[in-house]
């Protein structure tokens, strides 16, 4: 027994002192991390200034190529994460005198090879900088990252193929796009703003019947939406009906815009759903009038919080009404509720009574 014990001791000092040797070594090394980073800070700055000059130069029109110094292998990705956010601030022909830059330094290859990278961050910056490039051949590559790649991944690769033949892919982009489920719409909406037009020409032409199902319609309304396309009202008119889901109605109203569609946003104004509700009053914030002031004023005794914030939101908002009208009309539901939502609203906002 005391033998069996003499043992445990020795293995519990042999994983201490292990562990203390482990955790010594962590220590070290995110040190010599550090070390390293600062020994090389001054070097990445200097790198970065004489590019970055040369990048601007070129984006100007100047004539640059005797005067590009020789790339490092280990310098050839930081210049191209330099470039790319070049190509990221400018436009016109200043993009296309970055991409001749990069040809000639053989920038293409590289990007490619890093399309399977392990970093997630690279791959996309690699999707991007083929796109910037207009390299035609970098076409079926790119073509696979939007058909396989993840949510993030279709969406740079999409962006990829509109810079290097937006008239060839816009087609294909917008079947990708409404295809795909959990696709992160705010960058849809950066990523390919330059290309709008020509985005919204082809999702015109696939607009849902008014007999297609909820599935159908629901991520077509969502990418209108991302890319900010304005839609008569008659166009919506059949995505507002009661047999609609919850999830089709409000991304239905979020694209009214203008005095005719008022009518069929407010008509919602009672809906059992209170995410309806609190879109309506939203939406009445924007595109209402002093005559919708009396559905608004009902929403502000709705049961629901959010309704009753949006719909005191949207009142201050209208034009016409002002601060004092908008609490004479609050006051004659004789809610407390009302008036208190009203009062905090204001306070949020700044309005004076």
């Amino acid at each position: 027994m005391p033998h069996a014990l003499d043992v445990s001791l020795s293995l519990a000092w042999l994983l201490a002192c292990g562990t203390l040797g482990l955790v010594l070594l962590l220590i070290l090394s995110l040190l010599l991390l550090r070390w390293v980073r600062w020994r090389r800070e001054p070097q990445l700055q200097a790198f970065q200034a004489r590019w970055r000059r040369l990048l601007m130069r070129c984006a100007l029109g100047d004539d640059v190529q005797n005067e590009l110094p020789l790339l490092q292998s280990r310098e050839r990705w930081p210049f191209m994460k330099l470039w790319l956010h070049c190509q990221m601030s400018l436009h016109g022909p200043a993009r296309d005198r970055l991409a001749r830059l990069a040809q000639t330094l053989d920038c293409g290859p590289m990007a490619l090879s890093r399309l399977n990278s392990l970093y997630a961050a690279e791959r996309l910056m690699a999707i991007l900088a083929l796109g910037f490039l207009k390299d035609a051949s970098a076409q079926p590559a790119v073509l696979e990252q939007m058909r396989s790649g993840g949510s993030q991944t279709v969406v740079y690769a999409a962006r990829a193929l509109l810079e290097i033949d937006a008239r060839a892919h816009a087609d294909e982009v917008v079947q990708t796009l409404l295809q795909r489920q959990n696709l992160d719409l705010s960058l849809v909406s950066v990523l390919h703003k330059p290309f709008r037009a020509q985005l919204q020409q082809v999702l015109l032409s696939q607009a849902p019947a008014a007999s297609s199902s909820d599935d159908q319609i629901l991520p077509w309304l969502r990418l209108a939406r991302a890319l900010t396309l304005q839609l008569p009202a008659q166009m919506l008119a059949p995505f507002l009906t009661d047999q609609r889901s919850t999830d089709v109605l409000i991304a239905a109203i979020r694209l009214f815009q203008g005095e005719s569609g008022r009518g069929m946003v407010a008509a919602h104004a009672r809906h059992e759903d209170w995410r309806v509700r609190a879109q309506v009053a939203q939406a009445l914030g924007q595109i209402g009038m002093p005559n919708d002031a009396d559905v608004l004023v009902h929403m502000t005794t709705d049961l629901q919080w959010w309704v009753r914030y949006r719909a005191a939101q949207a009142l201050l908002r209208i034009p016409g009404l002002g601060p004092q009208r908008v609490r004479s009309l609050i006051s004659t539901t004789q809610d407390r509720y009302a008036a208190n939502m009203l009062a905090a609203v204001m306070a949020e906002e700044g309005t004076a009574a």
